[in-house]
């Protein structure tokens, strides 16, 4: 999807796919048996960068370690691509984790968010979101962050 910085094409199930006159990428998902299927990844892979942990906090400096979201399914705008959820995680201070945050908001645009990668981390992991999605942590440089 994204190769060298540069999206590269677009997730589609049959019906976006038919919709938007392209084939259809097998990616039409359903939540529940409640729920018709949309489109969501299912095994994408972001690939690993070279810093570890430590080395992506160090270059954090200052700023906020996010560890979870909430507010997902009413908090994205799919046309626009912003975005404003619930997140929970650490500060960072100097470089290293500091004291535990719950309930604020962060919030961007998804290109804003891609064109602030800073840093990948080297060690991925997977991520239980609308299927399976294998990622490292990534630092971004500019986020809004509300209620810390």
């Amino acid at each position: 999807m994204i190769q060298e910085g540069t999206l590269r094409g677009f997730l589609y199930d049959a019906y976006t796919g038919r919709r938007g006159q392209h084939a259809s990428t097998g990616n039409g998902v359903r939540g529940s048996y409640r729920t018709p299927p949309s489109v969501s990844p299912t095994n994408l892979i972001v690939e690993p960068g070279e810093l570890d942990d430590s080395e992506l906090l160090r270059a954090a400096g200052d700023g906020f370690f996010v560890m979870s979201v909430s507010g997902l399914h009413s908090g994205v705008n799919p046309i626009s691509g912003t975005f404003s959820v619930g997140a929970t995680g650490r500060l960072i201070a100097g470089g290293e984790l500091a004291e535990p945050v719950r309930e604020v908001t962060i919030a961007s645009d998804l290109v804003s968010m891609l064109k602030g990668v800073t840093g990948v981390g080297a060690e991925a992991r997977w991520v239980p979101f609308g299927g399976s999605v294998l990622v490292p942590s990534v630092l971004i440089g500019e986020m809004t962050i509300a209620g810390a």
